[in-house]
């Protein structure tokens, strides 16, 4: 794979996941090898190596989807040698195991909204900060299905990533207000819980979520409004933050007659102990208890 497409590649993995979420572009780079496997026309001899530096490019890209690693990862042992398959052979069971992925991320998101409806009262006034799919899908289910009544404050970032929240809220009829990001401070004692996503959960126990989660959780923990974090146990690392290979952009800017480089981040690290519960498809977890689980699910 050359030089600009892994580029290509990675761009286009950090777009998606910055409007929908890991678990969603997760599934949907799944659904695109098993299409690409379909597609591919190669000699026997050729057909592995070609599964591999897809997979080594996805395993590399700014930033990593751990979610997507690990069922790539377990892929890569699953698929093996057989030397007397045929080409038609291989493609069959590659397609099968890559199936298999997509199931299994899909019935974990789906037990994760499960439990996240739970965590929705009659009355709540929840901030949102982060694009979640998990997120998004059990506002949805909580208003439409179960009828709960309940009002989202959505925390805009750039309208980019925020636009097709707030057109799904919109959609379901959700009481929401949209303030900037920025501006939380004035709206901090209206809210009574903050439900966030994330990229991954790293061995060294931060959260790696979108940009300007950091602040944004840090001013609800100091405010002692609880902090939800969803996440299925597929986003666990067994890497530390700094491994995470976050982008980092530099763009020159001009305003009048000034110029400088800006210096941009895709994701921010939030301290897993400013988290009050923890919601996997294991169920909720409080403060107390998700260190431990942590560590005991690791994969």
């Amino acid at each position: 794979m050359k030089d600009e497409d892994k580029a290509i590649l990675c761009s286009l993995i950090r777009d998606h996941e910055d409007t929908v979420g890991s678990s969603r572009v997760t599934m949907m780079a799944l659904k695109a090898f098993i299409e690409s496997i379909r597609q591919v026309r190669c000699r026997v001899e050729e057909v592995r190596e070609l599964y591999s530096e897809l997979s080594r490019a996805i395993k590399n890209t700014e930033p990593k989807v751990i979610p997507l690693i690990h069922l790539i990862e377990e892929f890569e042992r699953e698929i093996g040698e057989s030397p007397d398959a045929s080409i038609d052979q291989i493609k069959a069971q590659a397609i099968r195991i890559l199936e298999e992925k997509y199931q299994k991320i899909k019935t974990k998101t789906g037990r994760v909204i499960e439990h996240g409806l739970a965590c929705i009262n009659e009355g709540d006034v929840i901030i949102v900060h982060t694009i979640s799919y998990d997120v998004t899908n059990m506002l949805k289910l909580a208003h439409e299905v179960l009828h709960k009544n309940f009002k989202v404050i959505v925390l805009k970032q750039d309208l980019a990533k925020t636009r097709r929240l707030i057109k799904s809220l919109s959609a379901a009829g959700i009481d929401m207000e949209i303030i900037p990001e920025y501006s939380l401070s004035h709206y901090i004692e209206r809210g009574n819980k903050v439900f966030m996503g994330a990229l991954s959960i790293t061995d060294d126990m931060k959260v790696v979520s979108a940009v300007g989660s950091a602040n944004i959780v840090s001013l609800c923990h100091l405010n002692r409004l609880p902090v939800y974090l969803f996440a299925n146990t597929l986003k666990f690392s067994h890497r530390p933050w700094s491994q995470q290979r976050i982008h980092r952009k530099v763009e020159s800017k001009t305003h009048g007659d000034v110029s400088f480089q800006l210096i941009t981040h895709s994701h921010d690290a939030v301290d897993l102990k400013h988290v009050d519960f923890l919601v996997t498809e294991e169920g909720i977890k409080d403060k107390a208890a998700t260190m431990e689980f942590i560590k005991a699910a690791r994969i």
